[in-house]
Formats: C-alpha cells, sequence, structure tokens
C-alpha cells in the first residue's frame, strides 16, 4: 500500500487511470476508483495533477509518448527491413500487417487518434500536445530524408510529404464501421497484402 508521501505515488496513480483510458472513455473515468485501486486519497491525487482533468492529460500525454516511441520503432524496423523487401513500402505495410504486430498497431492507431483529437477540441491540452507530435514529425522527417537520398522514396516528394501520407493512411483505418457494405478493414489489408507480394518500383 502506498502512502501519500511515496514518491512512487504520481507513477501508480498514472500507470492506473493510463490503463482506465486504454479501456474506456475519459467520461467514465471516476478519481475514486483511481484512489481505491492506488490506495491513495483524493488529496493526494488532487495535490500532484492539481484536478481529474490534470489527471487525465496527463495520462493521455503519457500514452501518446508511448504510442509515438512504439510506432518510430516499427517505423525502424521497416526501414532495416527495406533492402531484403526491396521497397520500403513492402517493408513498411509488411510491418502492419504482421499477426504479431497487429494488435499494438491498432491501438496505437486508435490512441494517436484519439489523443490527437483530444488535442483538437481543447486548445489547453493542444499546447501539451504539440511539442510531442512535432519530435515525432521530425523524427519521421530523419527517416524519410534517409529513404530519399537511399533511393527508396521518391524524390519529388519531401520527406513531411512521405510521412503526411503514410500517417494519413495508418489513421484513415481508424473508422473501420462506417455503414453497410464498406469493410474498410477487410479492403486495406488486402491492398497491403498485394503490396508485400508484388515487384513495386522503388
Amino acid at each position: 500500500m502506498l502512502t501519500p508521501g511515496d514518491r512512487s505515488a504520481p507513477d501508480v496513480i498514472l500507470r492506473i487511470t493510463k490503463e482506465h483510458l486504454l479501456r474506456s472513455d475519459e467520461s467514465e473515468l471516476r478519481v475514486l476508483d483511481i484512489c481505491h485501486e492506488s490506495g491513495l486519497s483524493t488529496s493526494v491525487i488532487y495535490g500532484h495533477f492539481r484536478s481529474r482533468q490534470g489527471l487525465i492529460d496527463a495520462a493521455l500525454l503519457a500514452i501518446y509518448e508511448e504510442v509515438v516511441a512504439s510506432m518510430m520503432h516499427h517505423l525502424s524496423l521497416a526501414v532495416e527491413n527495406t533492402p531484403s523487401e526491396g521497397s520500403f513500402v513492402q517493408a513498411l505495410y509488411a510491418q502492419l500487417v504482421d499477426p504479431h504486430n497487429e494488435a499494438v498497431v491498432t491501438r496505437n492507431r486508435q490512441m494517436h487518434l484519439r489523443v490527437s483529437a483530444t488535442a483538437l477540441a481543447r486548445p489547453s491540452f493542444r499546447r501539451e500536445f504539440l511539442p510531442l507530435y512535432s519530435a515525432y514529425l521530425r523524427h519521421c522527417d530523419r527517416v524519410y530524408e534517409g529513404l530519399i537520398g537511399d533511393g527508396f522514396l521518391n524524390s519529388q516528394l519531401s520527406a513531411r510529404q512521405w510521412a503526411l501520407f503514410f500517417e494519413g493512411q495508418m489513421l484513415s483505418r481508424a473508422f473501420h464501421d462506417i455503414e453497410a457494405g464498406w469493410n474498410v478493414q477487410g479492403d486495406w489489408r488486402e491492398a497491403a497484402e498485394f503490396v508485400t507480394t508484388t515487384q513495386l518500383p522503388h
């Protein structure tokens, strides 16, 4: 059981809050539930995070940092596999359709969109979110600049344009139950599997 002065208290509170937000919407989060699971009082939680919204924002930012780290990891793996695949697009799509990665990639895509939407809706949260997003885009820029320089991506587009192109493809899959007759996930998987098994021009 944690004590109010325990240095690990904020980490434990954040971990529990993140678990709640990964399972359900923030509207369902109750501070009393966090108190019960952490063994800490509301005064301790508010002492560290000021308010319920402050706690939620801190947890969303922590989740987003993990999402970005995971996305950069899969991007790096795609880059490493590009010479053997023959095409960066094939190597990237192979990462995205790999059954071992699929659950993580799906969660990352959904949380990326969810946290980004929160930033669009709340300017106060946006100020904290944008530096993380900007750092992620700068990382993508460096990766795609290298791929352009090595001839694996067409140099007629800039590194930033390639980054936004691939990110747009990823986020468009978040809403997969649009209407009867649409099968976004199935169509995307079929297209991705075609890409990974077909010889494409660099």
